[in-house]
């Protein structure tokens, strides 16, 4: 009997300590997000040399996007650069005919169709208008911050899959902002370099 009463008294406890991370994880759901995506490293992304920036007012800039903040877009065509407001932009399709940014040990390359392999599906990324780390495209390599991912194919977080890219990248096919939420839909597949 003491022993079906102690088997009893564990139970409880060990029940009531359940319950209460179940409150918390009800309570605060990015807790859990937060804690799987810290063990995330950065996405490795490329963008193709051609883009075709799509505006509000129905006008398109054409050339290679070099850099993107929360603030504005960088296109460069020619020796000649602008930028525009991001908030003007409605989205950008990629054309990779004339080949993407590839990061390599000596330096950011132009890698062509016929030396890469696609090893992935297309994946659909929801990201903080913050979350991409670059400058310029062409001399640095552009990364997805984890900790601003907030979908990939419709699934909050970033997959465990991505957790830790190495020699390969996802080249972008299209982004597209949305104001109302201050974040970057970006369509991408993932590509490995041929050996």
């Amino acid at each position: 009997m003491k022993i079906t009463q102690i088997t009893i008294i564990f139970l409880l406890a060990c029940l009531t300590v359940v319950v209460g991370e179940i409150k918390q994880a009800i309570a605060n759901p990015n807790l859990l997000v937060t804690t799987e995506t810290e063990k995330a490293k950065p996405i490795p992304v490329s963008l193709p040399v051609i883009a075709v920036v799509k505006l509000k007012d129905g006008d398109r800039r054409t050339g290679a996007v070099v850099g993107v903040n929360s603030q504005h877009i960088t296109i460069k065509r020619g020796q000649s650069s602008g930028k525009e407001n991001i908030t003007n932009v409605t989205r950008i399709n990629f054309n990779d005919w004339k080949g993407f940014w590839w990061p390599t040990s000596d330096g950011i390359i132009v890698m062509r169709g016929d030396e890469v392999e696609k090893t992935g599906n297309i994946r659909r990324f929801e990201v903080g208008v913050d979350g991409l780390v670059w400058e310029n495209a062409e001399k640095n390599a552009i990364e997805i911050k984890p900790e601003s991912v907030i979908r990939v194919d419709d699934k909050e977080g970033v997959p465990r899959s991505m957790w830790n890219i190495i020699n390969s990248r996802y080249v972008v096919s299209e982004m597209e902002f949305e104001p109302e939420r201050q974040i970057w839909i970006i369509t991408a597949r993932l590509q490995s370099k041929k050996e």
